[in-house]
């Protein structure tokens, strides 16, 4: 009779654990498996489960056990953590993907895209409120003026607002390099790019101009552009720089809201940019990946994207796309060449 190893001894650290999450607004709503952690989500908070093996790899603890911590005042309701990670890992697990694919890389790529955005997120928000309540407080009371009349004192300002500019920035720009780090996953072109011009040029390259993925690219160069020029200018100012203006009066004595630009251009409310920037970023990301999965998928099944009516929308995780098959057009044999163009399947 063959020898055969003992079982594995059994260390208190390989019990199972079992733990209540203490804090956020009602149940858990979502769970996403992230190499070294587990990320679990309510509407409201984020939380982060690490197990004994991850904590400690090498077994040198019996006794090691999991930690549950609170990391985030963000949650499932965010649309960076919905639309970017939770529907992306949703998307990408329904699709059958004609190549391979490391599912832990295109997780960490969306989870790390998911992080940038939440933090553009929290920043928008916070400039946003002040704006409004000083825009408020005006409107209710008008403009405090010294005794005399002639001095406006004190003018109103929002707080910090240079650094919160500058903060939504440099996040927004990282968003944008995980995003173009995403055909690298699936296409296995070079993980170079770090804005749309040349990452369309490298997708014209590998897959063609005609590609969904591509012209999606090409189309939202601009945008990408436009965000990444006011970080740099920003942070290396030439010819041109970035410009941050607080409530300011104006010659006609009318007051301007806080505004940012490029010198020599168009000033731009700067609430109403970051608010709309976080939507762009969110929907270069969720786009990139749609666009990817679709492009790579199994041509046999006629997979579909299909987008949630408003009244679906779950507002505790409002996740906007699907991945269906139309299954009156599956066709059976073997697996196709990978020469799709796309899918016919636009998101923009």
């Amino acid at each position: 009779m063959a020898d055969t190893e003992p079982p594995k001894n059994r260390l208190p650290r390989d019990a199972a654990g079992s733990f209540e999450l203490q804090g956020g607004t009602g149940g858990i709503t979502a769970m996403c498996s992230c190499r070294e952690f587990l990320e679990v989500y309510k509407e409201d908070v984020t939380f982060r489960i690490r197990t004994p093996e991850s904590i400690d790899p090498d077994r040198t603890n019996p006794n090691a056990g999991f930690v549950a911590a609170m990391t985030d005042t963000v949650g499932s309701a965010s649309p960076a953590v919905a639309r970017i990670l939770l529907q992306g890992c949703e998307i990408f697990e329904a699709a059958a993907i004609t190549r391979t694919v490391d599912k832990s890389a295109v997780v960490q790529a969306l989870h790390s895209c998911k992080e940038e955005v939440v933090v553009c997120e929290k920043v928008a928000a916070r400039v946003v409120d002040r704006v409004d309540a000083i825009v408020a407080e005006v409107k209710a009371g008008g403009l405090k003026r010294e005794s005399r009349g002639r001095t406006l004192n004190p003018f109103p300002q929002v707080a910090d607002l240079d650094s919160d500019a500058t903060s939504f920035l440099i996040h927004a720009k990282r968003a944008i390099l995980y995003i173009c780090r995403l055909p690298s996953l699936f296409l296995g072109v070079p993980a170079k790019d770090t804005n749309f011009d040349e990452l369309g040029k490298t997708l014209e390259r590998a897959v063609g101009a005609e590609a969904y993925v591509t012209k999606f690219v090409r189309n939202n160069a601009p945008g990408v552009g436009y965000l990444i020029e006011l970080r740099n200018h920003q942070e290396h100012p030439d010819v041109k720089r970035t410009i941050v203006d607080n409530f300011a009066v104006l010659p006609d004595d009318t007051i301007s809201l806080p505004m940012w630009y490029l010198s020599g251009e168009t000033p731009r409310p700067i609430g109403v940019e970051m608010l709309a920037g976080v939507q762009f970023l969110v929907q270069m990301a969720e786009g990139m990946l749609i666009h990817l999965v679709m492009h790579t998928a199994d041509k046999r099944f006629p997979f579909i994207i299909q987008e949630y009516e408003a009244p679906d929308v779950d507002p505790k995780k409002p996740i906007k796309y699907r991945l269906s098959a139309d299954l009156s057009r599956l066709r059976f044999g073997p697996a196709e060449p990978d020469r799709s163009t796309g899918s016919g399947t636009e998101v923009v």
